[in-house]
């Protein structure tokens, strides 16, 4: 890590160690997670990476505009500098508009602020207008400071955009099995399964869950993880419930339970919500919203 996001990490916590938290921030902090809007400040969250980010427009297709939001003291002439009133955060923050980037749902971990006047539509020229006070910043003091900084966001906004959870999905089972002499029977044997949900894995029209993807691999010598590739394709819908942020603390909550990658977790989640469906009697409109309320209730318990 640089010195620059060192110190300014740094700073950071020991500022945060300093600040009562604002009422406002613990009601939205603690409050459950919704779909992201424009005028909320977000963290994101993936593997390694974290960043502040205030949610600027929300698309149609999982995805949304934002743009990093810091409190330091470095910016750049396309940081928009906001007094500590224009959001419940009651800290100034800085804006690195020139860094703004379409972003997943599935990188944002949870809302922690919202801007206090939010025009209706989120720009750096009618937030400006709508909050006293704002300024822009400047890259003539600490210019190559500013200039690390500003790369490290750029990197990681980078990084957030480019984030991927959803397997490809080859639809391979059955030629995996056929190419391994795997039959209906020894499936029904050792994934303990009923003859008809048996014989729809092994003609690859059925998903295997992580658990049985691990008890066929230790047969097989292979990865589960290659089982798992060779799965049907995951129906858009199942991929769209797990992508909403709230559906993050449950996905978390499978990852401790199983001592496993909040990735694997996602994954197991997946075909494990696309198995149990395929048992219900009412496969013409199903509901996956409750779907995979119920799969999240029967692995967690709430």
């Amino acid at each position: 890590m640089s010195s620059v996001h060192t110190t300014a990490y740094q700073r950071l916590v020991a500022a945060a160690a300093g600040l009562k938290v604002p009422d406002a921030v613990r009601d939205v902090a603690t409050a459950p997670p919704q779909d992201p809007q424009p005028g909320q400040i977000w963290r994101a969250v993936w593997e390694h990476t974290i960043q502040l980010l205030l949610i600027t427009a929300a698309g149609d297709d999982d995805t949304l505009c934002a743009v990093p939001a810091s409190f330091e003291r470095y910016a750049d002439p396309d940081t928009l500098l906001l007094p500590a009133q224009a959001t419940t955060l009651e800290q100034p923050l800085a804006l690195w508009w020139g860094l703004e980037a379409t972003l997943p749902w599935w990188v944002l971990d949870r809302q922690i602020s919202e801007l206090t006047p939010r025009p209706p539509t989120l720009t750096s020229r009618t937030l400006a207008d709508a909050v006293p006070g704002t300024r822009w910043g400047s890259g003539t003091a600490g210019s190559a400071a500013t200039t690390e900084y500003r790369e490290i966001l750029a990197d990681q906004l980078a990084f957030l955009a480019a984030a991927q959870w959803v397997p490809e999905g080859s639809g391979g089972l059955n030629q995996l099995f056929r190419d391994h002499s795997i039959s209906v029977a020894q499936l029904v044997a050792e994934l303990e399964l009923p003859p008809p949900q048996a014989l729809a894995v092994w003609r690859g029209q059925l998903a295997l869950t992580a658990d049985q993807a691990t008890t066929l691999a230790k047969r097989l010598e292979q990865p589960a993880s290659q089982l798992l590739a060779a799965n049907p394709a995951l129906p858009p819908a199942v991929v769209h419930e797990l992508n909403h942020p709230l559906r993050r603390q449950q996905l978390k909550a499978l990852a401790a339970q199983h001592h496993e990658s909040e990735h694997d977790a996602r994954l197991r989640a997946a075909y494990g919500i696309y198995t149990l469906a395929a048992r219900d009697e009412d496969r013409t409109q199903p509901d996956w919203t409750a779907r995979t309320d119920r799969y999240f209730e029967l692995r967690l318990g709430k």
